[in-house]
């Protein structure tokens, strides 16, 4: 049976970015926000029909507006709650089906799942990868990417679980903090140990 690894971390860890090196050793790889935006384009979709009824305002002509979405459930916890409730029951189960896919596939995978701890999925996996970087870097980066201020920046990392309490239970822990060939090393370093078994 092939190991089926967690990769897990706060927004802007560096988690995409880590993914991409796993691929690029011939792991095979989901990323679950791809996921979600591939749900948000499919007008069939039950995602998107439910988005729909339930966020009108984020809907333009071409679909869902990710960044009114994204305005309308980070002002409104209830809001965030029910898109939750319409987006991660779909992404849970395609990715259990791509677990079991993999599973009986030679090789290695590795799934990025932001809320791996926060939605209790870590029994999904074989082992569990965090990848994390020091606060005032995640803040910088956040505000960086997103164009936020620093109150919409902490709103968006208290979505996340203690650091401490993830560390615990993660298997591999990366600090990413110093570069992409620093990643690059740790991740070497992983893929390794668990080619190894």
């Amino acid at each position: 049976m092939s190991p089926v690894l967690g990769l897990t971390g706060s927004l802007c860890s560096g988690k995409t970015t880590a993914l991409r090196v796993f691929q690029k050793k011939g792991a095979s790889v989901l990323d679950t926000d791809e996921l979600v935006h591939r749900y948000f384009k499919k007008k069939n979709s039950v995602v998107y029909k439910k988005i729909s009824e339930n966020f009108p305002e984020a809907i333009e002509e071409g679909g869902i507006c990710r960044l009114k979405l994204r305005d309308i459930v980070f002002s409104d916890y209830k809001k965030l709650k029910k898109l939750e409730e319409i987006v991660h029951p779909v992404v849970i189960e395609e990715l259990k089906r791509w677990i079991e896919k993999e599973r009986n596939k030679g090789g290695v995978a590795v799934a990025e799942v932001p809320l791996l701890f926060e939605k209790n999925l870590t029994g999904l996996f074989d082992k569990i990868i965090l990848i994390y970087a020091p606060l005032d870097q995640l803040k910088e980066r956040i505000r960086d990417k997103y164009k936020l201020s620093p109150d919409e920046v902490l709103k968006r990392l208290r979505l996340f679980s203690s650091l401490e309490e993830k560390m615990r239970k993660s298997d591999f822990i990366i600090r990413n903090d110093a570069g992409f060939f620093r990643l690059e090393k740790e991740i070497d370093k992983i893929w390794e140990r668990v080619k190894r078994g």
